[in-house]
């Protein structure tokens, strides 16, 4: 695959999603992406970029300041 931005390489590898509200902070850590070897642009598939947002979403009503979690490819 090729980067959108910059056409270098993109290579599998993981990485951390952070998702700040203002309030508090969400880290995801260990998410599978694309990253491209030359800008160091990160892409998500489909169901992985999914699946952090169901994550986030099942933390943010519950949050004081900042969760750090690790990423499971299955619903809790």
């Amino acid at each position: 695959m090729k980067c959108f931005f910059c056409k270098g390489n993109l290579v599998d590898t993981t990485t951390s999603d952070f998702t700040d509200f203002g309030d508090c902070i969400i880290v995801v850590r260990g998410v599978p992406c694309h990253k491209c070897t030359e800008c160091g642009e990160v892409v998500f598939d489909l169901r992985v970029g999914e699946r952090v947002e169901q994550i986030v979403d099942e933390l943010k009503d519950s949050m004081q300041e900042v969760a750090i979690v690790r990423y499971s490819p299955n619903a809790a």
